[in-house]
């Protein structure tokens, strides 16, 4: 059975959510069942923090692979391909490298070349290039997958639903946190430094905003589907 775009992303939540919970310290409860006191686990109260840092990446990831994957298993779904998607540019020499390959597979036996096979690599290679994470980035996804315009469909798909402002300015800011993490190590700016000190993030904000995004890629996924 295929691996999904939805497969993929649910997978990556999945994976979000347990670096959270690995983050979590331990409790530690008498035979009462009274808590005793909490343990690290081994791991530093940084670490900890690092790893929640690190699950809200996870997430944005989740969507990011998502979208990357629709566009990829709809490219040969569309009458006309969508406008993004029909002016995505490939370089010559991969043009070169996959004429070549197709020549190649058409002279082994059995002759089976399979062309669009290895545009699809192609076109999965080219997207690398592309990040698919704010709304304006996610929206031009969505278009190359055939499906442009489609926030307010998608806004009604949310479990409370949403206009397509209130998700504009909830998911930017997930990935504005997420640049933050990524970029420059979540360190607080600061003109002069005297120690390394970062960005707050408590288990409940990261918690939040694993599940705005899970639920995203759910009303998403309700509506290309």
């Amino acid at each position: 059975m295929a691996f999904t775009s939805y497969d993929a992303a649910t997978h990556a939540i999945g994976r979000s959510r347990d670096l959270l919970a690995g983050a979590r310290p331990r409790v530690a409860r008498g035979r009462d069942g009274v808590k005793l006191f909490r343990s690290g686990g081994g791991l530093s109260p940084e670490t900890r923090g690092d790893m929640r840092r690190l699950s809200v990446v996870m997430a944005v990831a989740a969507l990011d692979t998502y979208m990357h994957r629709l566009i990829v298993e709809r490219v040969y779904k569309h009458d006309t391909l969508p406008n993004g998607l029909a002016r995505l540019d490939v370089g010559f020499e991969d043009l070169l490298r996959q004429t070549d390959a197709t020549a190649t597979a058409a002279r082994a036996q059995p002759h089976k070349p399979k062309p669009r096979v290895g545009v699809k690599r192609q076109l999965r290679d080219r997207l690398l290039r592309e990040t698919f994470q704010n709304y304006d980035a996610v929206a031009r996804a969505l278009s190359m997958a055939g499906y442009p315009k489609a926030w307010p469909k998608i806004g009604k798909k949310m479990q409370a639903p949403r206009e397509p402002t209130e998700i504009k300015q909830r998911l930017n800011g997930i990935v504005v946190r997420r640049h933050q993490i990524v970029h420059e190590g979540d360190y607080e700016r600061l003109e002069r430094p005297r120690k390394p000190r970062r960005n707050p993030l408590s288990a409940q904000q990261a918690r939040k905003d694993i599940d705005f995004i899970a639920e995203l890629i759910d009303a998403i996924h309700a509506v290309v589907s």
